[in-house]
């Protein structure tokens, strides 16, 4: 039922996402709170901007969080739509992403990762917007201009530049002019961040003091419920089959959709290995693990031949998110 009713398009489908999404976020609005994700004293440049603009509003934080969640999510759909790596139009990724999201909502309400995973998610397209164009492919300069960007806000997204030079690889043929425009990319907005901090007479020191305290700081310690620990269980397992179903039909798709997937997959693990070894990592990263799992998962459900199975991992992860809820 679950399944069959999202992997489709249309208006009324995408009305219901929104209400989806409103749903899973009522609580949030109506009880607001202000929850510091950030690990270090004083946050990253660019979400320091924006914490300062609403740091006595946690109403207009909620509303922007969503924003941001809401925007991810139909950049996923498009992005889809768009390369059509799937094979369907479906707004599948588009729930899923909402769903995951969801996953953790008393930790990421203000989250500095979900403007770097939407950057992220863009510099990840215009990647692979670029197999098979001709001369030097410059979608890898905007890519690492927009994963240097991203790490402004949260200081962890600069190990996702080790994307962008596996992309320089993988979507293309080797070429050093690409992966020096990359370089390029990367440090620009570190060099306007200086050059901008140091003509305001502020101490150079104090700013590499902040970048390295934001990336190696201890992030504040997780307390797992029972319930979440089941609902993560069902996600793993949901994960899990994705992964089997990309890896086993992974011969029978197009080339550009391989390594489109490829690319995902190197995304999912360089999360992962972030939030596992770099100790300023929390669960705030499930705003940019979600995107890559959203993909798979959706992939999984919507060429799956017994659709029982998946109609079934779906059910038992709305049901469980909606438990989580309750005994949050």
């Amino acid at each position: 039922m679950f399944v069959r009713l999202f992997r489709g398009t249309g208006t009324g489908l995408f009305f219901l996402i929104l209400l989806t999404a409103a749903a899973l976020w009522a609580s949030s609005y109506l009880n607001p709170v202000t929850i510091n994700t950030a690990t270090a004293s004083d946050p990253m440049p660019l979400w320091s901007v924006m914490t300062s603009m609403m740091n006595h509003s946690p109403k207009a934080q909620v509303i922007v969080s969503f924003i941001l969640m809401v925007l991810i999510a139909l950049v996923l759909i498009r992005f889809n739509i768009s390369e059509f790596f799937i094979n369907r139009r479906t707004f599948l990724p588009g729930i899923l992403y909402i769903l995951l999201y969801s996953v953790f909502p008393l930790q990421m309400v203000f989250n500095p990762a979900l403007p770097a995973a939407l950057l992220i998610i863009i510099a990840l397209w215009r990647m692979v917007q670029s197999y098979r164009q001709n001369g030097v492919a410059y979608n890898f300069f905007d890519a690492a201009l927009l994963v240097s960007t991203a790490s402004l806000f949260y200081a962890d997204a600069i190990w996702f530049l080790l994307l962008v030079f596996i992309g320089t690889m993988l979507l293309r043929s080797p070429d050093i002019r690409e992966i020096v425009v990359s370089l390029i990319g990367a440090l620009l907005p570190y060099t306007i961040l200086y050059a901008v901090w140091y003509l305001t007479n502020k101490d150079i020191i104090d700013l590499n003091v902040l970048i390295i305290n934001n990336l190696f700081e201890n992030a504040p310690e997780v307390h797992w419920s029972r319930t979440t620990i089941i609902l993560l269980g069902v996600l793993l397992i949901n994960v899990f089959a994705g992964l089997y179903s990309v890896v086993a039909d992974m011969s029978t798709k197009k080339v550009k959709s391989r390594k489109t997937f490829s690319m995902l997959l190197w995304l999912l693990t360089i999360a992962l290995a972030v939030f596992i070894a770099v100790p300023s990592a929390s669960l705030e990263i499930m705003a940019i693990v979600a995107m890559p799992s959203a993909f798979i998962i959706s992939n999984y459900y919507v060429f799956s031949r017994k659709l029982l199975v998946p109609e079934i991992l779906f059910g038992l992860l709305i049901v469980m998110i909606i438990i989580a809820r309750i005994w949050q």
